[in-house]
């Protein structure tokens, strides 16, 4: 699957977008496999519901990840 990432680092958070598709936002991060889109979710947020976030990710083509500093 190709996936793009965007990052957003403010003071309070950070937000990063992970698209399957090119929205004009972010950098491509190749044509991965769905272990290696897992890893990175996981590194991202360690404590998210990996299954659910790799299935909105499939389904919608766009996940948001939300992270609280």
């Amino acid at each position: 699957m190709q996936i793009w990432q965007y990052t957003e680092d403010k003071e309070s958070y950070i937000l990063v977008k992970l698209y399957k598709e090119d929205h004009g936002e972010g950098n491509f991060l190749g044509n991965l496999d769905d272990e290696s889109i897992k890893k990175i979710i996981l590194n991202i947020k360690p404590d998210i519901n990996i299954n659910q976030a790799f299935g909105t990710l499939t389904y919608f083509g766009l996940l948001p990840i939300l992270v609280i500093k």
